[in-house]
């Protein structure tokens, strides 16, 4: 008789501890930044487009992973600027020379 009177409290209390029980939160995802979204592909010669998009690939990826943070992924969207008009004049070479310097300056390379 003891022996169910401990067991039957202990019963209920497992009981109400597993009928409580609740899902984990579900989280949402998080919308792309319309900024990075909006980076244009680089128009001009193959030969830097092609590099200055595949940098512009690498850093959204960076900062869509939280490896970079936006506000810097920002100013590295500002100073690939003149890379890009640079390439769109055709002059791939200094496109070029201009986007080494742009990785260099945020540790890519």
């Amino acid at each position: 008789m003891k022996r169910t009177l401990f067991s039957l409290p202990l019963l209920l209390l497992c009981a109400a501890c597993a009928s409580t029980s609740s899902q984990p939160p579900q989280q949402q995802a998080a919308a792309p930044d319309p900024q990075i979204a909006s980076l244009a592909p680089a128009t001009g010669p193959a030969a830097c487009a092609q590099n200055i998009n595949r940098f512009q690939e690498v850093i959204a990826a960076d900062v869509g992973t939280g490896s970079l943070d936006p506000n810097v992924f920002a100013r590295i969207a500002t100073d690939l600027g003149p890379v890009r008009a640079v390439c769109a004049s055709g002059d791939a070479g200094g496109a070029n020379r201009e986007l080494a310097t742009v990785k260099k300056k945020y540790g890519y390379r």
